[in-house]
């Protein structure tokens, strides 16, 4: 259940069946003429290029372009599952052909999941896939102490109890919006091994991750395998690793997602940043030393989330980690519909809260951030880039990296994974 869906000998098998499937229905597919054939080769190019203008021109499917391989894969596709079908429907094929066409068709369907699967990482193992990891829908431990200005937990003046825990847990939950009247699904909230030990750890810090679109909080826990990341961190720190909040960006699922600013959709930004941070100190006892035990981050749609918090509410965030994110919220139907939609068509409102124009107008020396893009991610790198030098012009600390990988999980895993030293030096865990 532990081998790799992304590198190794199950995606090497995969590809290597579907390849072997399309050359014998390549061979066999010579009994239907070569009239049909080239009539399959034409319908196979003809939807391969329909998905492209629905994906990337009409609905801009996960606002990025989708990996070239995928469109040469998805025609190759096309016409074995056409040759297939060709093979199945001509008179007198005994069963034996039936079944190797069936079979066939499978495997070239195999060989497409897999290829999408590596350009992607949406699902890193084969546990991932077959049994994903899950939260509990059990109360919340309530911690021995609550209350603000209580000091922060750090490795210096932790000492773990006996009964440690080995691992964390991941609970769901309910996040009221008692001042913004945000309307959410259930949060996922990670609690390390210190934090459920008796007596744990106090004040431990607060990492909120902001998912994709489309996505949701879950997408952390499976793709990103935010738990095994923090229990590692954890098992090399006594314990100790940040409480981490993964809220519903979603708006409970609204046709027109928040942009983690106020606007006339919803007031996400102030669920975030004021809503969220108040719940967690009240019911769990955290990130009550005060915004230095804050951090924000994301990836894709999230990272843009974290840089529009990070500059609207230092107050909140002054740390932050945008993984692959834009350098501003955008609408696939445009900038007009944007504004339209989120600011009654008022640009001075939309530039307002911005966090690129935010950066070009004040100064930030108290906000620090990691910026980090994939080397081969053609639409977000340059962007990426563009809010990390906005950011340095304005004061604030900042770093950017580029990591191997597309607009995938390579990329985002590997962003937040690489930073949790940095993330915790900043958060009080790890001395400076």
């Amino acid at each position: 259940m532990g081998l790799s869906l992304i590198d190794g000998i199950l995606p090497a098998l995969a590809l290597a069946l579907g390849a072997a499937a399309l050359l014998w229905l390549g061979i066999a597919g010579r009994r239907l003429g070569l009239r049909r054939i080239l009539v399959y080769l034409v319908v196979a190019a003809a939807c391969t290029a329909l998905l492209y203008v629905l994906a990337e021109l009409i609905f801009h499917w996960w606002n990025a372009s989708l990996p070239r391989m995928l469109y040469l894969y998805t025609a190759l596709a096309i016409l074995g599952l056409q040759l297939a079908a060709g093979l199945l429907a001509v008179p007198g094929t005994s069963w034996s052909r039936r079944t190797a066409g069936a079979a066939a068709a499978f495997g070239i369907l195999l060989a497409l999941a897999c290829t999408a699967n590596l350009a992607y990482a949406q699902y890193p193992t084969l546990r991932s896939l077959l049994d994903p990891p899950s939260a509990t829908n059990d109360p919340l431990p309530r911690p021995a102490e609550t209350g603000t200005n209580r000091p922060a937990a750090s490795e210096r003046d932790w000492s773990p109890p006996s009964n440690l825990p080995g691992e964390g847990r991941v609970y769901r939950a309910e996040i009221p919006a008692a001042a913004s009247g945000y309307a959410s699904h259930p949060a996922l909230i990670y609690l390390p091994p210190a934090y459920l030990a008796d007596p744990g750890a106090v004040s431990l810090p607060v990492l909120v991750l902001i998912h994709g679109q489309p996505g949701s909080p879950n997408d952390w826990l499976v793709s990103g395998r935010i738990a095994e990341m923090m229990d590692g961190f954890a098992a090399r720190h006594a314990g100790l690793a940040p409480i981490v909040v993964m809220p519903d960006a979603s708006n409970d699922s609204n046709p027109d997602w928040p942009l983690c600013l106020d606007t006339t959709v919803s007031d996400s930004a102030t669920y975030l940043a004021r809503d969220l941070p108040a719940w967690v100190q009240q019911n769990l006892g955290a990130g009550t030393a005060g915004a230095r035990q804050w951090a924000i981050a994301g990836y894709s749609f999230g990272g843009t989330c974290a840089v529009q918090l990070a500059a609207n509410h230092p107050e909140s965030y002054p740390t932050f980690l945008d993984i692959a994110g834009e350098n501003e919220p955008t609408d696939a139907d445009g900038q007009q519909a944007l504004l339209d939609t989120y600011f009654d068509g008022d640009q001075a409102a939309f530039a307002e809260q911005n966090a690129v124009d935010r950066f070009h107008r004040m100064s930030f020396p108290e906000l620090a951030g990691i910026v980090v893009v994939g080397s081969e991610d053609k639409v977000y790198a340059p962007e990426g880039r563009q809010v990390y030098e906005a950011a340095r012009a304005a004061g604030a600390d900042v770093q950017f990296q580029e990591l191997p990988g597309g607009h995938s999980w390579q990329v985002w895993r590997a962003g937040l994974e690489n930073n949790l030293d940095w993330l915790c030096r900043r958060l009080g865990i790890l001395d400076p």
